[in-house]
């Protein structure tokens, strides 16, 4: 049983961090980031939202422990943080928000760049958002990965 299929079966029964630890082993290793065309892991792979995707929203492929990455649950930028920029009353974790990785609807999803401006996809569930990483050409595993994600919120 692969990381993904054990997780919706015992999430309910695991601790919180060690879900979000195994999400992020299959987010980033189990064929989601590494696949993207013209990745490496060199780079940092970072998310920026907003009007005219300016606003940074953290880092994909930081360490948990980094200050901006998006497993730090304590930074500003952690996907578990509250209070954070992915707080789940906010603009890039709202399912109502139009900005929001969790709209079914939004088309103005973050984007996922390298820090040199390499576009890799628009993180939304939106299947029909252009770039969109659950998309016709989007990846898969990466749209269930951050499907389970918005339903956590």
């Amino acid at each position: 049983m692969n990381c993904l299929s054990g997780m919706l079966i015992i999430k309910s029964v695991i601790s919180r961090k060690r879900f979000f630890k195994c999400l992020r082993t299959f987010f980033l290793f189990s064929a989601c980031v590494l696949p993207l065309q013209g990745y490496s892991q060199q780079q940092d792979l970072l998310i920026f939202g907003g009007s005219g995707n300016r606003e940074f929203l953290g880092c994909v492929s930081c360490s948990e422990t980094s200050r901006d990455s998006i497993w730090n649950d304590y930074s500003q930028y952690g996907w578990n943080n509250g209070f954070g920029k992915w707080n789940p009353f906010g603009e890039f974790k709202n399912p109502f928000s139009s900005y929001s990785a969790c709209n079914e609807f939004s088309s103005n999803g973050p984007v996922l760049v390298t820090r040199n401006g390499k576009f890799f996809g628009r993180l939304t569930v939106n299947e029909f958002a252009q770039g969109s990483v659950c998309g016709i050409s989007g990846n898969e595993q990466l749209c269930q990965a951050l499907k389970i994600m918005c339903a956590r919120s």
